[in-house]
C-alpha cells in the first residue's frame, strides 16, 4: 500500500513537470509568432501608398529592428530597397546614398551581378540628385563598362543619358552627344518621352556651341516624340528662344502666343511664357509697349519665390529701360546680379556684371570690371579642373579594364608555356629561325611605334599651342572691351576690332583643337566639315557614314582630319565657293576621299604648293598616301586623296 502511494505521488509530480514544460514551449512559440506578425505588419505598412513617406520610412526602420531580433535576413534586401526609395522621395539624398551603399555591400558579398548593377545605378542617380556629379559619373562609367549586359534596355538607356547630362554640364559636348546616341540605341523608339529628352539635351548642346539650326531641328524632334504635355510646353518655349536668337521673331511670337492660351499652365510656366513673349515683341519692335507684361511676369515669379525666373525678368527689364532710363536699367541689373550671387549662377553673374559695367559710373564700373575678370578666370579654372576630373575617371576605368585583360592574357600564357614545355625538344631546330623573325618584327614595329609617337607628339604640341593662343587672345579681347568703356576712341571702331580679334581666336582654337579618334572620329570629322555651312557656302558630304572611318588607325585619322581642315580653311579664305562636295569611298583596305568646290580656282600651270597646300601634301605622304590637285581659273578646285587603312 505504501509503494502504491509513492508511485501515485511520482505520477502526479511527473505530469506537473510535463505540463509546465509544455506551457514554457508554448509561451516561446507564441512570442516568436508575435514577432513575425509585427514584422509583417511593418512591411505591409512600409509598402502601403495610403501612408505618407515619413510614416512608411519609420515602418521600414522598425521592420529592420525586428529582423535584428529574429536574425531572419530573408526580407532585409527588400526592406533596404524600399528604404532607399523612401529617402529619395523625401529628397534625403545623403541617407539614400548611405543605405544604397549598405545594400551594395550585401549584394557584392552575395556575388549577385544583377543586383550589383541595379545598386550602381541607384548610387549614380542619387549622387547626381545630390549635385555630386563626379561620384555619379564614376558609377555611371562602371555601369557602362561592366554591367550593361545585366540591366534591361530602359535602365541602360537612362544610365547612359545620365552620363550625357553630366558631360553636357561640364562642356564636354562631343562626349555628351555620343552618350546620348548610345542611350537612344537602348530606347529603340519604344520609349518616346525618354528619346525626346535625349533630343532636348542635344538641342541644348547645339545651342551652347552656337549651332542654332541644329538646335532647331532637335527641339522639333523632341516635340514630335514627346507625349508629356508638360515637357512639350518646355520644348516649345525653348524652340521659341532659338527662333528669337535667329531673329525670326514672328515665328517665336506665334509659338509663345499659342502657349499663353493654355489654361492649365502653372504660375511659374505662365510667368516664363509671358516674360519671353513680351521681351521678344519688344525686340521685334522697340516701340512696342510691353512694360506691364514684363512687370506682371516678375510679380508672379516673386510671389512664387521663383528666383531663377526672377533673374531672367531682371535681365529683360534692364534691357528694356537701357535707352529709356539708365538709372532704372542699372537698378534691375543690380537686382539681377544680387539674385544670381545668392543662387550661385555664375554665367548670370557675368551677364549682370557686363550690364553694370556698361551702365554705372566709371569708378563703380572699374570695380565691376575687376570682379568680372576674377569670376571669369575662376570659372575657366573650375571648368578645367572638372573636365580633368572626369577624364581621370574615364582613364582609370580604361586602365583597370586593360589590366584585367592583361591578367587574363598572362594566365593564358602560363598555361600555354606548360604545353610548350612538352614539345620544346621538337621545335628546337626552328627556334633560331623564330628568334630572327621575331627580331625583325620587333625592329619593324619599334620603328612604326617611333613614327606614331612622333606624330602624336606633334599633335599634342599643336593642341597646347591652340590653348595658349586662345587664352592670350581672349585676354586681349577683355582689354579692348575695357578701352571701349574708358577711352575716347570710337566705340564702333573698337568693337569692330574686338569682333575681328574674337573671330581670329575662334578660328585659331578650332584649327588646333583636340581631335576625337577611334569610335568617335566619324562624328568629330562630320562636325568639323558641317561647321563651315553658312548662308554663303553649302557643304555636301557623301557616304561618310558608310565606309567605316572609325576603323582607320588613329594616327591616320588625325592626319586626315588635319588635311580636310586645311582644305576647308583654304576654301573659306580664297575660293569664294558657294558649294563644296566631299565624297568618301573605300575598296578593300584602300580609302578614297574626293574634294571639289565651285570657287574661283587658279591656273593649274601656275599651281605651286605653299603654306597650307604644302602641309596637306606633307601630311598625306606621312601616312604613305597620295594626293593630286586639279584646278583652273573660274572652274573650281579639286583634290583627290587615297591611302591605305
Amino acid at each position: 500500500m505504501k509503494d502504491l502511494k509513492i508511485a501515485f505521488l511520482f505520477f502526479c509530480l511527473y505530469n506537473l513537470f510535463l505540463f509546465s514544460s509544455c506551457n514554457e514551449k508554448l509561451s516561446v512559440n507564441q512570442e516568436k509568432s508575435k514577432i513575425i506578425d509585427s514584422l509583417d505588419i511593418f512591411i505591409l505598412k512600409m509598402k502601403d501608398e495610403n501612408f505618407d513617406y515619413k510614416t512608411r520610412l519609420q515602418s521600414s526602420s522598425k521592420a529592420l529592428q525586428w529582423i535584428n531580433i529574429t536574425k531572419d535576413s530573408s526580407d532585409i534586401n527588400e526592406i533596404l530597397a524600399y528604404k532607399i526609395y523612401l529617402f529619395g522621395s523625401l529628397k534625403q539624398y545623403d541617407s539614400a546614398i548611405y543605405t544604397t551603399r549598405e545594400l551594395l555591400q550585401k549584394t557584392i558579398k552575395e556575388n549577385d551581378s544583377i543586383s550589383i548593377g541595379r545598386n550602381y545605378s541607384k548610387m549614380a542617380y542619387y549622387f547626381s540628385r545630390n549635385n555630386q556629379n563626379d561620384s555619379a559619373y564614376f558609377y555611371y562609367n562602371l555601369l557602362k563598362n561592366d554591367f550593361l549586359k545585366y540591366n534591361d534596355s530602359l535602365s541602360n538607356g537612362n544610365n547612359l543619358f545620365g552620363m550625357s547630362i553630366i558631360e553636357l554640364s561640364i562642356g564636354d559636348f562631343i562626349a555628351s552627344e555620343y552618350s546620348g546616341s548610345l542611350a537612344l540605341n537602348y530606347y529603340k523608339g519604344e520609349n518616346p518621352n525618354y528619346s525626346a529628352s535625349v533630343y532636348n539635351n542635344w538641342a541644348i548642346s547645339s545651342k551652347s556651341q552656337g549651332q542654332l539650326k541644329d538646335a532647331l531641328l532637335f527641339y522639333k524632334k523632341a516635340i514630335g516624340l514627346s507625349t508629356s504635355k508638360k515637357n512639350i510646353i518646355i520644348y516649345k518655349n525653348n524652340l521659341a528662344i532659338i527662333y528669337r536668337d535667329l531673329k525670326k521673331y514672328d515665328l517665336s511670337i506665334a509659338i509663345l502666343d499659342s502657349l499663353k492660351s493654355i489654361e492649365t499652365l502653372d504660375n511659374n510656366t505662365k510667368a516664363r511664357v509671358e516674360d519671353n513673349l513680351a521681351y521678344i515683341k519688344w525686340l521685334a519692335n522697340k516701340n512696342e509697349y510691353v512694360l506691364p507684361e514684363l512687370k506682371n511676369a516678375l510679380a508672379i515669379r516673386q510671389e512664387e519665390n521663383d528666383l531663377y525666373g526672377s533673374i531672367a525678368s531682371y535681365a529683360h527689364l534692364s534691357e528694356y529701360y537701357k535707352n529709356i532710363d539708365t538709372n532704372v536699367s542699372l537698378y534691375y541689373a543690380s537686382k539681377m546680379y544680387d539674385v544670381a550671387k545668392t543662387q550661385n549662377r555664375i554665367n548670370d553673374q557675368l551677364e549682370a556684371l557686363q550690364k553694370l559695367i556698361a551702365l554705372d559710373n566709371p569708378e563703380n564700373a572699374k570695380e565691376y570690371y575687376n570682379t568680372y575678370i576674377k569670376i571669369n578666370d575662376s570659372l575657366q579654372k573650375a571648368k578645367e579642373v572638372e573636365q580633368n576630373k572626369f577624364a581621370k575617371i574615364r582613364y582609370e576605368s580604361d586602365k583597370n579594364q586593360k589590366e584585367n585583360l592583361q591578367l587574363k592574357i598572362a594566365q593564358s600564357n602560363s598555361r600555354l608555356e606548360l604545353e610548350k614545355e612538352k614539345t620544346r625538344n621538337i621545335i628546337g631546330v626552328v627556334s633560331s629561325g623564330s628568334v630572327i623573325i621575331g627580331l625583325l618584327v620587333f625592329v619593324y614595329f619599334r620603328k612604326q611605334k617611333h613614327q606614331r609617337e612622333k606624330r602624336e607628339e606633334v599633335y599634342k604640341t599643336e593642341t597646347r599651342i591652340a590653348k595658349k593662343i586662345h587664352d592670350e587672345v581672349a585676354n586681349n579681347v577683355i582689354n579692348i572691351m575695357n578701352k571701349v568703356q574708358y577711352t575716347k576712341e570710337s566705340n564702333d571702331r573698337l568693337l569692330d576690332d574686338l569682333e575681328k580679334v574674337y573671330l581670329l581666336t575662334r578660328n585659331i582654337s578650332h584649327q588646333n583643337s583636340t581631335i576625337e579618334t577611334g569610335g568617335n572620329f566619324e562624328n568629330s570629322l562630320k562636325a568639323l566639315l558641317t561647321s563651315y555651312n553658312n548662308e554663303k557656302t553649302r557643304i555636301i558630304l557623301k557616304n561618310i557614314n558608310e565606309i567605316g572611318l572609325e576603323f582607320i588607325a588613329k594616327n591616320k585619322q588625325i592626319e586626315i582630319y588635319r588635311v580636310l581642315q586645311e582644305l576647308m580653311v583654304n576654301m573659306q579664305k580664297h575660293s569664294k565657293a558657294s558649294l563644296v562636295a566631299i565624297s568618301f569611298k573605300n575598296i578593300g583596305r584602300e580609302y578614297f576621299i574626293n574634294y571639289s568646290d565651285n570657287g574661283v580656282g587658279l591656273e593649274f600651270d601656275n599651281l605651286t604648293l605653299k603654306n597650307g597646300l604644302k602641309n596637306v601634301e606633307t601630311r598625306i605622304k606621312s601616312i604613305n598616301g597620295s594626293i593630286n590637285f586639279d584646278s583652273s581659273l573660274n572652274n573650281g578646285f579639286k583634290a583627290f586623296i587615297s591611302f591605305n587603312k
